[in-house]
């Protein structure tokens, strides 16, 4: 089943729900990552039990999951934080660390949970030598530190559409020109945020 490691055939998984082997296959491969703590491969997984039949024991798995890819990829990040380190986007690993933690906090920032969403998004904005990554993280670092809804921010800021046609990534990195004049226009709330946390690690 090397469909598992790559990428995912949606109509394919649908006709296997019923298959004991594809579900063997999944079982390996989830023990495997849990025990090595492979985010990789643990999105793989993730990301195919979010396409099954939904029930209470799928949603178990997917929160154990989930917990075990955050835990990992908050670890990775703050080791790089403290090694004065960056991700790199081109690197698989480091690719899907930034997927796990820009996934939690824009969980946070749905939730308004504003304090833990800013903190996430500093550390995103910062942890990158990619000019584009990071000035997209900042345009939701700035709209959480002026106490902008979601809501607000996806009406007001993202480019939904090219989000649509464009955007290949598991990242909202299309805006609108208002979205940038707002950052400008804020830009020294973006650099006390940052100089506090840097201060700190």
């Amino acid at each position: 089943m090397d469909f598992l490691f790559n990428e995912i055939d949606v109509e394919k998984i649908e006709k296997l729900q019923n298959d004991p082997q594809f579900w063997e296959e999944l079982d390996k491969l989830e023990t495997q990552g849990i025990e090595n703590k492979n985010i990789v491969q643990l999105y793989s997984v993730l990301d195919i039990l979010l396409l099954v039949k939904s029930s209470e024991e799928i949603s178990q798995r997917i929160n154990k999951i989930y917990g075990v890819i955050i835990e990992e990829a908050l670890s990775h990040l703050h080791a790089k934080l403290e090694a004065e380190e960056f991700l790199d986007l081109n690197r698989e690993l480091d690719h899907y660390i930034l997927r796990a933690v820009y996934e939690y906090g824009i969980d946070h920032y749905s939730k308004n949970n504003l304090h833990e969403a800013k903190e996430i998004f500093i550390f995103l904005s910062i942890i990158t030598e990619d000019n584009v990554f990071r000035g997209a993280m900042q345009i939701h670092l700035v709209s959480i530190l002026t106490n902008i809804s979601f809501q607000e921010f996806l009406n007001k800021f993202v480019d939904m559409e090219k989000m649509e046609t464009e955007n290949e990534s598991f990242f909202m990195l299309y805006f609108k020109d208002e979205a940038n004049r707002f950052l400008h226009a804020n830009a020294d709330l973006i650099k006390k945020a940052i100089r506090e946390v840097e201060d700190l690690i």
